[in-house]
């Protein structure tokens, strides 16, 4: 009986594996899919030329990062606070001028962690002369 115990173990255990890897990968999937997912031009609080842009990725075939990029395009180099949001915590945030050679933007790029499932995203930047406020989110 022992003879024939063993290989059914090991038939159970390949069955098992075989099983684990016939679950669609979406199974296993964050949410997310391979593409970049970009919120373009959205509106500032205030009449002005300005507007944000937030662009989100997997960070060089990294399935566990992501690449955030924020920007605010500006009509002046006036001082924004800024500040990244990921799932509702604050991931960074800190404070730029826009540039000149740049046409007065500025650009945010962070790396952040790939949690299971959907995962939010929100730029928002603050002139702290105007007080005009940019905000752009993202589900990815």
């Amino acid at each position: 009986m022992s003879v024939r115990r063993g290989p059914a173990i090991v038939l159970s255990l390949v069955l098992s594996a075989a099983a684990l890897f016939a679950v669609p990968s979406a199974a296993w999937s964050d949410g997310g899919n391979a593409s970049d997912v970009e919120k373009d031009r959205d509106g500032c609080d205030r009449a002005s030329d300005s507007f944000a842009k937030l662009k989100v990725s997997m960070a060089d075939g990294n399935d566990s990062r992501l690449q955030v990029t924020g920007t605010v395009f500006s009509d002046d180099n006036d001082v924004w606070t800024w500040k990244l949001k990921h799932n509702g915590g604050v991931s960074d945030e800190g404070r730029a001028r826009g540039r000149e050679d740049v046409d007065l933007s500025f650009r945010i790029s962070r790396t952040m962690i790939n949690f299971l499932g959907t995962d939010t995203v929100v730029f928002r930047a603050e002139n702290q002369q105007t007080g005009e406020v940019c905000r752009t989110s993202v589900d990815y």
